[in-house]
C-alpha cells in the first residue's frame, strides 16, 4: 500500500494543502506546532476514520471554518489506483466515499487502506487503565476482521441496552430478551481475543528483543473478566449476577472489563519496567499490530511515526530503523532528521504555520 496524493482543506491548522509523494521515505520536518503531526494524523484517518490524538471530530475541522475534505490517492498491493474522500462537519455529520462510491458502513472501510501510528502517546498502553487497551486491540481486531466489527458492535448495543433496563428495573424476560444477543458475541468477542493475543505476544517478543538488544523476555498476557469455555458460561454467570447488576443499574462482568498486561520476564511493565524499556514494549507492541494486520489483510500498512526518532537513544535510533519493513512507505516528523546523514534517505517537506513546501 502507498499514499501517492493528498489533499486536505480545513483540517485543523491546515487551509490547504496539495501533496504528492514519490519515495517509500518521506519526512516532514519543522519546529513544534506547525502542523506536522497534524498532517500525519489527517493520513492516520485514511486508515479507520479516527485520530490517533483524540476520540471523536471535534476539534479537526479548522476554527472558523464548518467542514473538512480530505481526498487520498492510494495505490494498492495489485497496483490499482484507489481514492478516498472523506468530508465532515464541525457537528459531527461525516461523508465517506471510496473509488467515486458513496459508504454507508464502516465495516466495509475497515481494513482497505490500513496504517499503523507509532506515537509518544502510546506510553499509555503500559502505563494507562484497561480502557486504552482495549481500544488499541479493539481497532486491531476489527481492522482485521468484519466479523469481529459486527460482534463488538452488536456486544455494546445490547449491552448499552441491558443497562438501561438494570437502571429502571427491568423485568427478567426484558433482559433475557437483550441477552440473547450480547452472550453468543460476547462469546465470539472473547475467542477472537484469546486467539489473536498469544500472537501478538510472540511478535512483540521479537521485536522487542531485535529493538533493545535486551536478554529480558517481553510479553502480553491475556486478562480476561471472565474466562468462557462455553456460551453457557456467560449465560449462567449472567444469571448469577443479576441481582447485584440490578442494585449497581450496570453490567458489571463481561469482555468489557478486559485487559491485557505487557511483561517483562514475568513481571508487570507498568509498575517494574523502566521508561527506556516501556518505550521498547510500546514500539513492539506497534510493530506487531503492523505484521498482525499484513498477514490478516494481505495488505502491507503504512508507518506514520510522529516524533518518536528523536526520543531513541542511538542504539534503539539505529535498531528501530534496521527493523522498518523493506518495500513500506513510512512518513516521519521531527523537528531535526535523525541523523544529518539522512538528510538525503528522505523525500522531505518543510512545515510552517499549515504550509508544506519540498525541500
Amino acid at each position: 500500500m502507498r499514499l501517492l496524493d493528498l489533499n486536505l482543506e480545513n483540517f485543523r491548522n491546515i487551509e490547504s494543502a496539495n501533496l504528492t509523494f514519490s519515495g517509500n521515505h518521506v519526512f516532514f520536518i519543522g519546529a513544534n506546532g506547525q502542523g506536522k503531526t497534524n498532517l500525519l494524523e489527517a493520513i492516520g484517518i485514511s486508515s479507520n476514520l479516527r485520530s490517533f490524538r483524540k476520540s471523536g471530530m471535534d476539534g479537526l475541522v479548522r476554527l472558523g471554518t464548518r467542514k473538512s475534505r480530505l481526498f487520498f490517492r492510494f495505490k494498492d498491493e495489485t497496483e490499482q489506483d484507489r481514492e478516498t474522500l472523506f468530508q465532515f462537519h464541525d457537528k459531527g455529520e461525516k461523508q465517506l466515499e471510496v473509488d467515486g462510491e458513496k459508504i454507508k458502513r464502516f465495516s466495509d472501510y475497515l481494513g482497505e487502506f490500513p496504517a499503523v501510528t507509532f506515537s509518544s502517546r502510546d506510553f499509555r498502553l503500559v502505563r494507562e487503565g484497561p480502557s486504552d487497551r482495549r481500544k488499541w486491540l479493539d481497532l486491531l481486531l476489527s481492522s482485521s476482521s468484519a466479523e469481529y466489527f459486527d460482534a463488538l458492535k452488536i456486544y455494546h448495543r445490547a449491552l448499552r441496552e441491558r443497562n438501561a433496563l438494570l437502571k429502571k428495573g427491568g423485568g427478567d424476560r426484558e433482559l433475557d430478551a437483550f441477552e440473547q444477543s450480547l452472550i453468543p458475541n460476547a462469546f465470539r468477542i472473547y475467542q477472537f481475543r484469546l486467539q489473536a493475543l498469544p500472537i501478538i505476544s510472540e511478535t512483540l517478543s521479537f521485536y522487542y528483543e531485535s529493538l533493545s538488544n535486551s536478554l529480558e523476555k517481553a510479553s502480553v498476557q491475556y486478562r480476561p473478566d471472565l474466562e468462557l469455555s462455553t456460551l453457557e458460561d456467560f449465560s449462567n454467570r449472567l444469571m448469577k449476577e443479576r441481582m447485584k447488576d440490578r442494585q449497581f443499574g450496570t453490567t458489571r462482568r463481561g469482555p468489557h472489563r478486559d485487559d491485557f498486561e505487557c511483561l517483562l520476564d514475568g513481571k508487570g511493565a507498568r509498575d517494574f519496567a523502566s521508561e527506556g524499556q516501556q518505550r521498547g514494549l510500546v514500539l513492539g507492541l506497534r510493530f506487531a499490530e503492523f505484521e498482525y494486520l499484513k498477514k490478516s489483510l494481505s495488505r502491507t500498512p503504512i508507518l506514520l511515526i510522529d516524533d518518536v526518532l528523536g526520543e531513541l537513544d542511538e542504539k534503539r535510533k539505529a535498531n528501530f530503523k534496521n527493523l522498518l519493513p523493506p518495500q513500506t512507505q513510512v512518513f516521519a516528523t521531527g523537528t531535526s532528521f535523525p541523523t544529518n546523514d539522512e538528510k538525503s534517505n528522505w523525500e522531505s517537506f518543510q512545515v510552517e504555520a499549515g504550509k508544506f513546501v519540498k525541500n
